[in-house]
């Protein structure tokens, strides 16, 4: 049924792609709708929508037969290499190791000068982002041992994760944690502009701008969002780039970010030692946000 985008509810279906101005689908047919998808297509001011039965009319239809079937693919997939001994394969790190090489292969295309298309990024992430609220800080800091051959690229999803998590911690809503989200993953992006390489422990200091340059016209990051990747690195003493900026003028955002990617960088050369180390440079990063990791 057709339906003005102003009634949308959670949980409808869409029976076809939602269209942007330039034609490009920026929600993909079939897609459950969250608060999130629905504040994001009346943001485009699209007027209406094809939609069909909201997933909990399905469950209701199709009976307990629809509700084991789910519990099925939601079970974790089994390897068994013999009769005495089964490994679990976690969802969540398989779906982890699968945006990485996916994000690794979006972040090629803007080193390739092709925009940053957030309807690719919010596809790629959305789903690994709604997992993090069953995961511990542990598992997330895990997920990255600094061996990696794409190391750049599992820090850059994991700095997204752990700041997602602190977010939750904070009790920010879902909305506002996605955003953090995605700005945590598009820090970086900058560098696709700049030198040294992406390797180097020399970082362009101009990145956090080019990497702001990059989607300050993109309707679907909030201010608050873009503020977080252009101060991502300004510490609250003032000793950060590229704007000097001291603790009033650092956006929470920013901080709950800062504190990620810095202790993640910790983590990888120095593991357990890591929050103490953040935690003796309280001077410059958030005490309340360091303490929860």
């Amino acid at each position: 049924m057709e339906l003005d985008a102003k009634k949308l509810k959670p949980g409808m279906v869409l029976m076809e792609d939602v269209l942007g101005k330039n034609g490009k689908p920026i929600v993909p047919k079939d897609r459950v709708l969250s608060e999130v998808e629905i504040e994001f297509i009346q943001k485009f001011l699209i007027e209406n929508v094809r939609v069909k039965r909201t997933v909990e009319d399905k469950i209701i239809t199709n009976g307990t037969s629809a509700h084991k079937k789910r519990q099925k693919e939601e079970e974790p997939k089994r390897l068994v290499k013999n009769e005495f001994d089964v490994i679990e394969l976690d969802p969540f790190i398989k779906v982890f190791k699968e945006v990485v090489g996916q994000y690794k292969s979006l972040y090629t295309s803007w080193q390739a000068n092709l925009p940053v298309n957030m309807y690719h990024v919010r596809q790629l992430c959305m789903p690994l982002f709604e997992m993090v609220e069953e995961q511990s800080i542990d598992n997330i800091r895990s997920l990255v041992s600094g061996r990696e051959k794409d190391l750049f690229y599992y820090k850059c999803v994991v700095v997204s994760l752990l700041s997602i998590k602190l977010a939750q911690l904070l009790n920010y809503k879902r909305k506002n944690w996605l955003q953090i989200g995605f700005a945590a993953i598009l820090i970086d992006i900058g560098l696709t502009k700049s030198k040294p390489a992406i390797d180097s422990h020399q970082a362009d200091p101009r990145h956090p701008i080019l990497s702001f340059e990059m989607i300050k016209d993109e309707p679907t990051l909030t201010k608050q969002a873009k503020l977080a990747i252009i101060q991502h690195h300004e510490r609250l003493d003032g000793s950060g780039f590229p704007l000097k900026l001291k603790a009033d003028k650092i956006h929470p955002y920013s901080r709950i970010i800062a504190v990620a990617d810095r202790y993640i960088t910790l983590y990888i050369d120095h593991r357990e030692e890591a929050k103490e180390m953040l935690l003796n440079e309280n001077r410059r990063f958030d005490e309340q946000i360091v303490r929860l990791l």
